[in-house]
């Protein structure tokens, strides 16, 4: 954590995914694509919030390529983040590299990147009082207290602006890991962030395979083109991992004293939730891609390493969960064309044998370039969010639209355009209600909502969509600026205390709030200098929140009247001791 201890914080929206068929990947078709190129639908029922990898390896166990990725993973890098492994978790947690989220694929793909530790190497063992080596977050937001978190994605709280919360970005340890630091970041700051910073984006190849995180509890598609050269190095194995957090049972059960690392800072130490639980699941379904056919399995594979220190994959035993979404069945048992399977892939083949006319029909679908939306109008509608006007073109070409992808980045590079759409963008789904005006069809114009932005800044937003067949249009691209936030003083915050401590949910604010108005406000000199208070602090509370040594010697002079504060209110910590 950097700057401030605590900030607020709520989900945020990155980008918009529909479609009652999940995330299709880019079809990854090149210019020089033959005949003998094939399509592959890889087909699954995820539970929610779940992260996953497909990739494909050949009869020898080889490593063919990478089909998906979920965007934390690939774009985020929460395998390769500073601090500790054993960090209490959190949405949108900033530190601790969680090295058992898709083990299996991590070591299948042979490759090792930089490992990172926190650039504060003061406060190796914390997620707080980072402020010196922090600079502005665009994604991850501040730990919460565990009654926070399980609330948290209905709150009303939004993520911390830049100027609320900051992380350090870490640098390299001269260690490796084999999963990549994360690849969202576009700008950085002197003094701050470590030159290392600077490489992140680099050094992370996954962007091009990184997708939205499939909403879960729907059938969701995948969709790629594989080139002739790889298509004849089969029979190939198609793998998927899974990996939710916190999915404990009464084998794989985890305390958060014992086996987490609790923070040892007292203003922090209540931040954040248990994440250990049962290790990434793995299915594999082996299959000839030069054969039109549908391939499947309603079993699991083998379970990973708990804690990330191989790509083993442990045979399936009674350890494991199988029902009730958890272990085994986060891939949920369901059928379609009367096969029951949880992960299956359909081969369109390489078009050299006869379709049989009997055989179910699993896709037909023909590879093209789709047209460009038309009528594309950003129009900023809050400090955080702008609405995408947009018509996706009534043409014959256009299948089934299965979804549209929203991508941002601060106005710092050039125009988000497919040569370099792959740099600094991130990608988060959502079905959340009223996002978007109608469901997406050809001819019609409708629009959908970008959210979890910052006000006063220049952004550029680029939007396409995809077909059920894998085909994507191009991206249609233009600047915006946000709206200035605005501030609304509520129940007179304690304007002094919120800036040296960082939010006014911390224990020592609410009871320097209390005292003030159960006692305080019930005496005469008590109300006269409460007046000359509500004059002078927010000034004040402006120098202290812009400068860490300033919020640091604020702690200081406030920690006397704080501790006899927590004192008068400890017998009532539920509320303030006197009505309002």
């Amino acid at each position: 954590m950097a700057g401030r201890c605590i900030g607020w914080s709520r989900l945020t929206i990155a980008a918009v995914f529909l479609g009652a068929w999940g995330a299709l990947a880019p079809s990854a078709r090149a210019a020089d694509d033959d005949e003998d190129d094939v399509l592959l639908e890889f087909h699954f029922l995820p539970i929610p919030n779940a992260q996953i990898a497909i990739w494909l390896t050949d009869a020898s166990g080889v490593f063919v390529r990478d089909v998906f990725v979920t965007q934390a993973t690939g774009t985020l890098g929460i395998g390769n983040r500073p601090g500790l492994r054993d960090f209490l978790s959190g949405w949108r947690f900033p530190y601790g590299p969680r090295v058992n989220v898709l083990p299996i694929w991590a070591y299948a793909r042979g490759k090792q990147y930089p490992q990172l530790i926190f650039h504060d190497d003061d406060h190796l063992e914390s997620i707080g009082w980072h402020e010196d080596y922090s600079s502005p977050e665009p994604y991850f937001c501040t730990p919460l207290m565990p009654e926070v978190n399980e609330r948290i994605a209905t709150d009303v709280m939004s993520c911390p602006s830049p100027k609320e919360f900051q992380t350090d970005k870490g640098q390299f340890s001269g260690a490796m890991t084999v999963y990549p630091p994360r690849g969202d970041l576009t700008t950085f700051e002197d003094g701050a962030d470590h030159p290392d910073t600077q490489r992140f984006a680099e050094i992370n190849d996954l962007d091009a395979i990184t997708q939205a995180t499939p909403v879960g509890s729907r059938p969701a598609h995948v969709a790629v083109m594989l080139p002739a050269d790889r298509v004849a190095r089969g029979p190939l194995t198609a793998w998927l991992e899974i990996h939710v957090e916190g999915d404990e049972n009464s084998v794989w059960s985890f305390d958060r004293e014992d086996d987490h690392h609790v923070d040892p800072e007292p203003t922090v130490r209540s931040f954040g939730v248990p994440y250990l639980g049962q290790p990434s699941v793995v299915y594999a379904v082996t299959f000839d891609p030069e054969l039109r056919r549908f391939s499947s399995t309603d079993t699991y594979a083998g379970y990973g390493e708990i804690d990330g220190r191989s790509g083993t994959v442990h045979p399936p035993d009674d350890t494991m969960s199988t029902e009730g979404g958890s272990g085994a069945d986060r891939l949920a048992l369901h059928a379609r064309n009367g096969i029951a399977f949880r992960f299956g892939v359909f081969s369109h083949g390489t078009g050299t044998q006869p379709i049989d006319p009997n055989e179910p029909d699993w896709g037909a679908c023909t590879i093209r370039d789709l047209p460009a939306m038309t009528d594309v109008v950003l129009e900023p509608i809050e400090h955080d969010r702008v609405r995408i006007h947009f018509t996706v073109p009534d043409d014959d070409h256009v299948n089934g639209i299965t979804s549209v992808r929203v991508f941002y980045r601060h106005a710092t590079e050039g125009m988000l355009a497919d040569d370099n759409a792959s740099s600094a963008i991130q990608r988060v789904p959502t079905d959340e209600e009223g996002m978007c005006g109608t469901m997406m069809a050809p001819g019609i114009t409708t629009w959908c909502d970008l959210g979890g932005l910052f006000g006063s800044s220049e952004y550029q937003i680029g939007i396409r969509y995809e077909d059920d067949c894998a085909n994507r249009s191009s991206i249609v691209a233009s600047a915006v600026t946000t709206p200035q936030q605005k501030f609304e003083v509520v129940d007179g915050l304690c304007f002094v205390a919120t800036a040296a401590y960082g939010a006014p949910w911390i224990d020592r604010v609410r009871a320097l709030r209390w005292f003030r108005d159960g006692y305080l406000a019930s005496t005469d000199i008590g109300r006269d200098l409460l007046r000359f208070y509500n004059y002078a602090s927010p000034g004040l509370a402006d120098m202290i929140a812009e400068t860490p040594l300033a919020r640091g010697l604020a702690r200081v002079a406030l920690e006397p009247l704080a501790q006899v504060a927590l004192a008068l209110t400890a017998p009532t910590s539920a509320g303030p001791p006197t009505s309002r």
